[in-house]
């Protein structure tokens, strides 16, 4: 899998230092040395985390981070903010913006690459997650006649209906397909199997 990182610095040294700690720690790098074009950059290549740094000619890095935390399609990708900016009020701007780290310069290699690897570790399991979401909330709703058996189910129990077991076995059909297809592709796959489902969803209605 490729792991893709992108760094924004109108610093060549600083890019050049930064891609090579980078490529031989095993990530795929693009660089942009004008922050004037950064966004539309970052839009096309959807990099899995991306280092910005702040005092930039035209476009700082602040700005640059406000306008990705507003796109639906760029918001989840980590900052981090890579300055010799080192006062505590930029680091907490940085930060209060939407990023997810900020390193100091002089870069020390190390730690560029261990927080890379723990911001690129975090994005790939909340990618995964909304995948997940996504797809249950297209596929669980999408049948629409459990979706209404459990709604009908719901009402008559209101009503009145408490003694209707089949009020209760509609709720428990619609919550089994419900934790399937939440399982399905994640990392806990393997560990939901039908006994589970079962004996969690007795207890639950049993209080």
């Amino acid at each position: 899998m490729t792991k893709k990182v992108m760094i924004i610095d109108d610093n060549q040294t600083n890019l050049k230092i930064m891609d090579l700690v980078l490529t031989k720690a095993g990530y795929k790098t693009d660089t942009v040395i004008n922050p004037k074009f950064a966004f539309d950059v970052i839009k096309e290549a959807k990099p899995d985390v991306l280092l910005l740094d702040i005092n930039m000619p035209e476009v700082n890095g602040f700005q640059i981070c406000k306008a990705l935390k507003k796109d639906p399609e760029l918001q989840y990708i980590p900052i981090i903010f890579v300055s010799a900016l080192d006062q505590t009020e930029y680091i907490s701007m940085g930060l209060s913006l939407g990023a997810v780290d900020y390193i100091t310069k002089p870069i020390k290699a190390e730690e560029l690459v261990a927080r890379v690897d723990v911001q690129y570790r975090l994005a790939y399991v909340h990618k995964k997650l909304r995948r997940t979401n996504d797809s249950l909330s297209n596929q669980v709703f999408e049948n629409s006649d459990m979706q209404e058996d459990l709604l009908y189910s719901l009402v008559k129990l209101k009503q009145g209906e408490k003694g209707n077991p089949k009020h209760y076995e509609r709720i428990k059909d619609f919550c089994e397909y419900a934790i399937k297809k939440t399982a399905q592709d994640s990392m806990y796959e393997n560990e939901i199997d039908d006994e589970l489902i079962t004996n969690s969803l007795y207890e639950t209605f049993k209080k």
